[in-house]
């Protein structure tokens, strides 16, 4: 019996033990819930505290707590599988969604709305603005607290985002709006509503930050530098049960007080600022698709596509142009050679005509000058006569010693070789050739045109006074041509004299050395008659084509000779002398190398 009794005393105490402290059969499961913290702990644990204690209430088989976690860390505890669910910020959803596979089950509504507020102390407006500024973010994987409103500054200029200087401040999101107030930055993005609150909780301390580049919505009466998006989901690790997901989904669903709970909302928006920033699932760290270059670039390739046909097009239309106008430059090539031509022919008939004109003006002074040289040939060949006829005689009497012979056939001799001298110079004067310039000597020249002129002149009882200066240099010309000038202006000089008394017959020839202002260093030759001379109009027109004063003149003399020594690069003009008496006519050419 006390046995028995100390048995069911013992099985009482047991059952008392386990009603009161419950076993592992009976035990609630824990779940941790992931939240992200950008503000501190304390406040992501507070925000969210009625979300757990709504889900502990509805699901006591199950034990929910809170883990406060950066970006970072949710993603390390979630690839750990650590974590149940996650709270977190629409941007780090997508990012996770495609990494870790989570999925939303449900999205806060009335919550604090999901933007960016730009804040500064200065006086700053626009987005623009920022260009060249310190810009103070929480961490580049923010969404409301980076992306959001650095997709806009994308948008609004794609250059501005590289004259804008990044400072990372990291949790809790005050450290950006206190690295503005402390001169470490000229302006922050924060969470929507974020200064509302900060200026709430620390009027003092937050007072002098403003917001701007604000957007006509406030949502919740909050400021906003961005559009609203999609607010903070819940999502389910890829270990969590879908049957767990849909018992917590409706708790959630179900809640009166505290957070509130929609079904999930479309997270397109953040998809597009994600794609738009290349960031997330969106980052790009291999090689790269043909279709996503193309869809990326659509605007700027049909942009490229529209320049290259409007270059074809533009090169098209050039090489016409270049075709036709190189067609047109042929032709008028073509053209511009047959003138050429036409013009070289012209010129070589004009060299013909002038050479012919020159030859007919030598022939004419020699035709004129032909009574002179006849009595100058006259004279040796009665020489040679008369020595001939005598030295025959005394041969035939028997009288005529080998020294008379000698002697007659000296003479014979010398009368002869003058005979032929004058032969020749007329021969070389009169004969056609091509233009030949040499450097000759002027003085020379001169003396061997004297010897031609010098029957003329003494034909009309003329009396020949020539100066010719010593030392004169050398010019590089035709001596034929400028001998001919010579020869024509003496023989206008003698024609000018007809009317002249015999005593004042007197003809001046001087050479000397003269410069010229324009036309520089030169030898001048000056031919001077005492004739009639020439009034004014007569100066006027000295050396014109068919201007004459004689009866029987063709006017054609002075004008080839003006012709000879301008091609020479002299000048031919005329003057009247000091005494008034006849003309005095001038031949300049120039001294110089030849060319």
């Amino acid at each position: 019996m006390p046995k028995l009794l100390s048995i069911l005393i013992l099985f009482v105490a047991l059952l008392v033990l386990s009603l009161a402290f419950p076993g592992p059969a009976n035990a609630s499961r824990p779940l941790k819930i992931g939240v992200l913290d950008f503000a501190g702990e304390e406040h992501s644990t507070g925000h969210w505290q009625p979300t757990v204690e709504a889900l502990n209430s509805a699901l006591p088989e199950y034990r929910f707590s809170l883990v406060p976690l950066d970006l970072e860390g949710l993603g390390r505890e979630l690839a750990a599988g650590h974590l149940d669910f996650v709270i977190t910020n629409p941007g780090d959803y997508v990012t996770l969604e495609y990494q870790e596979h989570i999925s939303r089950i449900a999205t806060a509504e009335g919550d604090m709305p999901v933007a960016s507020t730009l804040v500064a102390k200065s006086d700053l407006r626009h987005l623009k603005d920022l260009s060249g500024k310190r810009l103070a973010i929480v961490s580049t994987e923010a969404f409301g607290g980076f992306q959001a409103v650095w997709a806009e500054a994308q948008k609004r200029d794609p250059g501005l985002q590289d004259r804008i200087q990044l400072i990372v401040t990291g949790v809790p999101m005050r450290n950006a709006a206190e690295a503005v107030l402390e001169g470490d930055a000229d302006a922050a993005v924060l969470r929507a509503c974020m200064l509302e609150r900060l200026k709430t909780s620390d009027p003092e301390t937050f007072a002098s930050l403003h917001a701007f580049a604000l957007r006509p919505e406030t949502p919740g009466g909050c400021a906003v530098s961005s559009p609203v998006y999609p607010g903070w989901p819940i999502a389910k690790a890829q270990k969590t049960s879908p049957a767990l997901a849909k018992k917590v989904t409706i708790a959630l669903l179900g809640m009166q007080a505290g957070n509130y709970w929609t079904v999930p909302l479309d997270y397109q928006p953040v998809h597009d600022v994600m794609r738009e920033l290349r960031v997330g699932p969106y980052l790009r760290t291999g090689p790269v698709a043909i279709s996503d270059v193309i869809n990326d670039y659509r605007d700027w390739l049909i942009a490229l596509g529209v320049a290259l046909i409007f270059w074809a097009i533009y090169s098209v239309r050039i090489e016409t142009l270049v075709r036709r106008r190189t067609q047109a430059l042929n032709a008028a090539n073509a053209g511009l050679k047959r003138e050429m031509a036409e013009r070289r022919r012209v010129e070589e008939a004009d060299r013909q005509h002038r050479r012919e004109l020159e030859h007919v003006a030598r022939l004419s002074i020699l035709g004129e000058m032909a009574s002179s040289i006849a009595h100058e040939l006259n004279q040796p060949l009665a020489a040679i006569s008369g020595y001939a006829q005598g030295s025959l005689l005394r041969l035939r009497g028997g009288n005529c010693t080998p020294t008379d012979m000698e002697r007659a056939s000296e003479e014979i001799s010398q009368q002869a070789e003058r005979a032929s001298t004058v032969i020749k110079r007329i021969r070389a004067f009169v004969r056609k050739r091509e233009s030949s310039r040499t450097m000759v000597d002027f003085a020379a020249l001169t003396g061997e045109a004297a010897a031609l002129f010098a029957a003329t002149t003494k034909r009309v009882g003329a009396e020949t006074r020539i100066n010719l200066q010593e030392g004169l240099p050398m010019v590089f010309a035709d001596a034929i041509q400028i001998q001919q000038v010579v020869l024509n202006l003496v023989q206008n000089a003698v024609e000018a004299m007809e009317t002249t008394a015999p005593e004042d017959r007197t003809i001046e020839i001087g050479l000397a050395r003269e410069s010229d202002p324009v036309l520089g260093d030169g030898i001048c030759l000056s031919v001077r008659d005492h004739g009639q001379g020439l009034g004014q109009e007569g100066l006027a027109h000295f050396a014109e084509p068919f201007y004459t004063t004689k009866n029987e003149g063709i006017g054609l003399g002075l004008s080839l000779s003006r012709s000879i020594v301008e091609a020479h690069g002299g000048r031919l003009r005329a003057e009247i002398p000091t005494d008034g008496v006849g003309l005095r006519v001038k031949v300049w050419l120039p001294v110089k190398e030849r060319e």
